[in-house]
């Protein structure tokens, strides 16, 4: 698993390195803004041995080819009983997002995007009780790649694969150990904004 996530890191890095080598008078010289968005998007991976389903959200400013922004989710995983009370798995993040889409001007292109995020994994009782939850602060980095379509000018929707690796977990009272929130992710994200270049734009 620590190899996927090390080779998605380069995959990302290298994707970028293309990106600055093409685009180098806009982002190193003037980080000229061209556009900005914002959208939802939809993941799922495995925490603690189950399947996880979640949503967020996240936006930011495009500067040619390259975006820089902030992002949000909430993902839900399997149940446990604790004390007889039934427990469910969330996980909860929030952080720093960065993305490369190139070429943009055809309409299906490679897209790919790195969150850092901080949050929470947390065990909570499902309905309310005396029973008290647990709670671990995390940081996790999820580096993703894909492909994107251009439907609009103004929409873009992308599919994604990604690896997420999680750090701080100490146990949840017992209930999980570091590395069960380690995990291959897929999703969808849908991007609604200005971008630039456009989808007619070969520069």
């Amino acid at each position: 698993m620590k190899q996927t996530f090390f080779s998605m890191i380069l995959l990302f890095l290298g994707a970028a390195s293309a990106v600055f080598a093409q685009e180098e008078k806009t982002l190193l010289g003037h980080m000229r803004i061209t556009g900005g968005f914002g959208g939802p998007f939809w993941v799922s991976s495995r925490g603690a041995g189950d399947v996880g389903q979640g949503a967020g959200g996240g936006g930011g400013v495009v500067a040619g080819h390259f975006f820089i922004g902030g992002f949000g989710q909430g993902e839900v995983f399997g149940r446990r009983f604790v004390q007889g009370v039934e427990h469910e798995f969330s996980l909860g993040l929030g952080g720093l997002w960065l993305g490369v889409a190139y070429p943009t001007h055809r309409v299906i292109h490679p897209y790919s995007s790195l969150k850092l995020g901080w949050g929470a994994i947390s065990l909570v009782p499902r309905e309310q009780s005396s029973t008290r939850g647990f709670n671990d602060p995390v940081f996790a980095v999820v580096p993703e790649v894909g492909v994107e379509l251009n439907v609009l000018k103004w929409f873009r929707l992308a599919g994604q694969v990604g690896y997420r690796w999680v750090s701080g977990i100490q146990g949840l009272g017992g209930y999980a150990l570091p590395g069960d929130f380690d995990s291959l992710t897929w999703g969808i994200t849908l991007r609604f904004g200005s971008f630039s270049p456009s989808m007619g734009d070969g520069h």
